[in-house]
């Protein structure tokens, strides 16, 4: 049977995770650690994504993010990418380092949020390096530490907004409650020993088992997708979503120039000016509406589209969010390019 695609959609969480191939580790020391924390935290400050759970261990990684856009595809390959060149590097080796490719599965946040939070970092007790929670409070490489103290460490934290909006599903008015609620849930999932949430579809969202199919009809089951963990109104809604995203076609391709001379001529500006440090309203105002157009509609990445512009790819992020607005209120200016309002 053929494997599914990947669903890659804005504004929902992930659970993205792999292994490594065979025989071989995925971190062998703590440069590799830290090298692959580094690239995350780029990642994760450049696209504007929330973290909310990481966990490390020598064969594996697993990540609870929660990305805008639609840029998972791109995000992980750049991570996974930089990461085995630097891992081959160190280690002088060749070859795969990952079993196959990675893992994503979308995770509706009512009622699997939470308990997928805690299986993440109860990951290093699930395969042996830690035994207890107390060792796992020592455990250096899952986010654990940085949900338990306030203050920032070296190590621990990759997303400290990520790690505040993680204790607020907790609770959203007492960080301590947050705590302790959170510490409580990771010792009940312990004890009941129920913390497997590596995938979706039917059993593991309605928490069943091989047992209960014979109870269960084929029309119930068809209602669930193994690549979505969530009940199946949510399912329904991911589905739709890419399946509509996948039959968006933009009305016409245009090239960069093509785009800075029209836009340029409609604000009444040279195009030498979107390259140049220039505060005035109509620069800016072009500048955000040519970066909405390359990276919403022309799916171009942030850091090549800030190369073409001659800003910070960061900078042309923001500058496409901006520039989203300011394209939708502005119908001269829509129908002067032909490209279609994107819902958000």
């Amino acid at each position: 049977m053929p494997r599914q695609a990947r669903i890659d959609i804005p504004n929902v969480i992930y659970h993205v995770f792999a292994k490594a191939k065979d025989q071989k580790t995925l971190f062998d020391c703590q440069e590799d650690y830290l090298h692959f924390i580094d690239l995350l935290k780029e990642l994760i400050n450049l696209c504007q994504i929330r973290c909310y759970a990481w966990s490390l261990t020598p064969e594996s990684f697993h990540l609870i993010i929660h990305p805008p856009k639609a840029i998972l595809k791109t995000t992980m390959r750049k991570l996974l990418t930089s990461y085995v060149a630097g891992y081959k590097q160190r280690h002088k080796t060749e070859g795969n380092l990952f079993h196959g490719r990675y893992q994503s599965i979308i995770c509706e946040k009512d009622p699997f949020l939470i308990p997928l939070i805690c299986a993440t970092h109860l990951k290093p007790i699930e395969v042996g390096l830690c035994k207890t929670i107390d060792e796992l409070n020592n455990y250096f490489w899952s986010g654990h530490l940085s949900l338990l103290h306030s203050e920032e460490r070296s190590i621990d934290v990759i997303d400290k907004n990520g790690v505040h909006e993680a204790l607020s599903f907790f609770s959203e008015t007492n960080i301590s409650l947050a705590r302790s609620l959170y510490l409580k849930k990771l010792e009940s999932m312990l004890i009941s020993n129920n913390y497997d949430y590596n995938g979706g579809g039917w059993m593991r969202s309605t928490g069943s088992n091989r047992k209960d199919i014979w109870n269960t009809t084929d029309d119930e089951i068809a209602q669930y997708d193994a690549r979505i963990l969530g009940a199946p109104e949510f399912v329904r809604h991911v589905l739709d979503t890419a399946n509509a995203m996948d039959n968006y076609k933009p009305s016409q391709y245009i090239s960069i120039h093509k785009l800075i001379e029209t836009v340029a001529k409609y604000y009444q500006i040279s195009p030498d000016q979107l390259f140049q440090k220039c505060q005035k309203k109509d620069v800016s105002r072009a500048r955000c509406v040519i970066c909405h157009i390359e990276i919403d509609h022309l799916q171009k990445t942030g850091t090549l589209v800030g190369k073409m512009m001659k800003i910070q790819s960061f900078s042309a992020i923001r500058c496409a969010h901006r520039g989203k607005k300011i394209y939708s209120s502005d119908p001269s200016l829509q129908g002067l390019i032909g490209f279609p309002i994107l819902e958000t």
